[in-house]
């Protein structure tokens, strides 16, 4: 896998048009420049044992696909995610 010199961020949206997700990968400084104003949602890896693992992966997937459904409710119907067993 490349890797790059700066920091860069992805970004995913949901393209209706497409009917397909569609991501980005963007200059960190540019996302933050555009989202100063906004309220983050803050995963800090202590929080997960300083382990991104399989399961860690499973729900931050579910989890964005779910808030991309808030405001695209036409994805809804695509998602099909089993709730974990807790």
């Amino acid at each position: 896998m490349a890797t790059h010199p700066q920091k860069r961020c992805v970004v995913v949206m949901w393209s209706e048009e497409k009917q397909a997700l569609v991501s980005y990968t963007l200059d960190v400084e540019k996302v933050l420049a555009v989202t100063t104003r906004q309220f983050p949602l803050e995963l800090p890896v202590a929080d997960y044992n300083n382990t991104l693992d399989d399961e860690f992966a499973r729900r931050f997937g579910a989890a964005t696909l779910n808030l991309l459904a808030l405001s695209n409710p036409e994805l809804r119907p695509f998602i099909k995610i089993t709730s974990a067993n807790d």
